[in-house]
């Protein structure tokens, strides 16, 4: 989703910063940029495996929304990019939003920690992790290009960084990953960025060291740029133009298209939570 963002943090020169700096200063009010989107949300009862709505807006000046129960309590993780003057402090930062009695909260910046301000993580996904944590996957720049990283949280705000890539590909900025666990494996895909549906596709016994498999691919136009969500003995991948869903990871079948960017999905007994990037 923020292509824009990342091509900026690679060609332009950036100079090192603090812990709670951003990637882009002051943000351009007048330019094009990611802050021209909004996040919207929509609630369907019982299960819903299809998108019929683009929802209500839940976050503005906001993108690549990620959805996860964190103990029991819905949370949308997000690129946050607020124009107000109040919020300069938290442009270009990951946030968060959390649904309580019927009602979401006002966005909180998470705390990781980074050496320059061009290698602050982007993109998050968060996943929950056996122990209680939750791990974040993101992306991240080197002088290589970009690479999926991870750092994880006890709490859910404040994390560390764990050493190491997650993936990394020669000659390709590989971002925006989707994690999830399903048949005894932790499995990752990220978008190539080309509109052919096609993503690039990596395991891991533990979540850190992951090996490239066959890339996944559908014939539909769209991204495999979203997230994934298991119910019914199936993973669906909720992505950019489609949703698909899969037993085994090698097969996968079209489930339906949608014109959404960047989907995220909860499903939980009573009701299916949706959230997007819109404009």
């Amino acid at each position: 989703m923020f292509n824009l963002l990342l091509i900026a943090i690679i060609t332009l020169s950036i100079h090192a910063s603090s812990a709670m700096a951003d990637h882009w200063g002051k943000p351009k009010l007048r330019g094009a940029g990611p802050w021209k989107m909004n996040i919207s949300v929509s609630t369907y009862n019982g299960t819903n495996l299809k998108i019929n709505k683009k929802g209500n807006t839940l976050v503005k000046h906001a993108g690549v929304p990620n959805l996860v129960n964190l103990k029991g309590r819905p949370r949308v993780y997000f690129q946050w990019l607020p124009i107000q003057k109040s919020l300069h402090r938290n442009f270009d930062h990951i946030a968060f939003v959390d649904l309580t009695n019927g009602r979401w909260s006002p966005p909180k910046i998470i705390k990781i920690p980074f050496k320059t301000r061009e290698q602050y993580p982007v993109d998050p996904t968060v996943v929950n992790l056996k122990n209680g944590n939750v791990r974040m996957y993101f992306t991240s720049v080197s002088k290589r290009g970009t690479y999926i990283g991870s750092a994880q949280s006890s709490d859910g705000i404040n994390f560390s960084i764990e050493k190491g890539t997650r993936l990394a590909i020669n000659n390709v900025n590989v971002r925006d990953s989707a994690v999830i666990f399903f048949g005894g494996k932790w499995h990752l895909i990220s978008p190539s960025h080309k509109g052919d549906a096609r993503g690039f596709y990596a395991t891991s016994s533990n979540g850190l060291d992951f090996k490239r498999q066959t890339d996944v691919s559908l014939q539909v136009r769209g991204e495999w740029l979203g997230n994934m969500v298991k119910t019914n003995g199936k993973v669906y991948f909720y992505g950019t133009g489609f949703i698909a869903s899969t037993k085994n990871f090698k097969n996968w079948s079209l489930v339906s298209k949608h014109k959404l960017q960047d989907p995220a999905v909860l499903i939980s007994s009573d009701k299916t939570i949706i959230v997007s990037t819109t404009r």
